[in-house]
């Protein structure tokens, strides 16, 4: 790999880590009101000082206006280090919230990820090798319904038959970390039982857009010159079909796997306010209703560097599929 490329790849992602840390400094300065007397609001029925309010700005970064440059430098210093500062709300420190939330977000967006792929990938090339056929037509007008179908959509409607209506989930998607790390036979079973509805709802998105692509690849490929040499040297259908067009397909479906990862990111923090997941999804949200503006601005400042790192990772994988590409 050229190491020149290499860096300018890592200097792109330093540039846009710090763009993303800006745009979240304006536009949670833009918001009205003060975050301090919002955290004081309970203490001033007891009669809270000017003392208090100056302190708490000043943790907030906020003493002398929202404006300041110099709480500006104090704040890309404490967010690139990640010190998002101290939940008044909740009484700890933010990284220790999000430390607490982020094993269900990445348990739910890493499962929901391998599933998408699992399901999506065979079901495109099955809709090529029957191609012609009813059974094309219905994977294929399947994954353009499905794929079309928002998230907190197919949520709310799996909720309300399987939880709802049947009671065949339990009504909360929560489990103790101890039942991943240390699984148990009854514990693994709650646990599928707990997640079956989230990554369905996630996966069966997700994955109705990569058959979609992955067919869409596949259709492309089957067209190129080295496919009609293959078969003229009599290689078999299914060979041509997995060994050859499969792999040089995965080539745009890799690029879609960034776009995905970020979607699943976003479709996640939905997903797990409907089902109630306790993981970084559920935090932003509460911290957005209750103008929590240290534990909002860490949160998305986090879910945005998984997309990040997602999308980092594409040119990666495309040079690893295709040894013609450069990185």
């Amino acid at each position: 790999m050229n190491i020149y490329l290499i860096a300018r790849k890592i200097v792109q992602v330093i540039a846009l880590i710090l763009l993303m840390a800006v745009v979240l400094y304006i536009i949670f300065r833009l918001m009205p009101g003060n975050p301090a007397e919002i955290f004081l609001f309970g203490a001033k029925s007891h009669g809270s000082s000017a003392v208090q309010l100056q302190r708490i700005e000043a943790q907030l970064g906020l003493s002398g206006g929202k404006w300041n440059y110099k709480n500006f430098i104090t704040y890309m210093e404490d967010i690139l280090t990640f010190n998002f500062g101290y939940d008044y709300f909740r009484q700890t420190t933010v990284w220790q919230l999000i430390l607490g939330a982020l094993p269900y977000t990445l348990i739910l967006i890493g499962s929901a990820t391998v599933l998408s792929y699992a399901i999506g990938l065979p079901l495109g090339i099955i809709s090529i090798w029957t191609r012609g056929k009813k059974s094309e037509g219905a994977l294929v007008s399947g994954g353009l319904v499905l794929n079309s179908i928002p998230y907190f959509i197919l949520a709310i409607v799996l909720y309300l038959y399987f939880v709802a209506y049947y009671r065949l989930e339990p009504v909360r998607s929560i489990f103790p970390l101890s039942d991943v790390t240390h699984p148990t036979l009854s514990s693994l079973a709650y646990v599928t039982a707990a997640l079956t509805l989230p990554l369905a709802t996630l996966a069966v998105i997700i994955a109705s857009g990569n058959l979609l692509t992955m067919r869409a690849a596949m259709v492309s490929v089957l067209g190129e010159d080295f496919i009609m040499t293959a078969r003229a040297k009599g290689v078999s259908d299914g060979s041509i079909m997995f060994h050859h067009a499969a792999r040089n397909a995965m080539i745009p479906v890799s690029t879609q796997m960034a776009l995905n990862f970020a979607s699943i990111a976003s479709g996640a923090v939905i997903t797990e306010i409907i089902y109630s997941i306790p993981g970084i999804g559920s935090l932003t949200y509460n911290a957005i209703l209750n103008l929590d503006y240290p534990l909002a601005e860490g949160t998305l400042f986090f879910l945005a560097l998984i997309v990040i790192a997602a999308y980092s990772m594409v040119d990666f994988i495309h040079a690893w599929l295709d040894p013609r590409i450069s990185l």
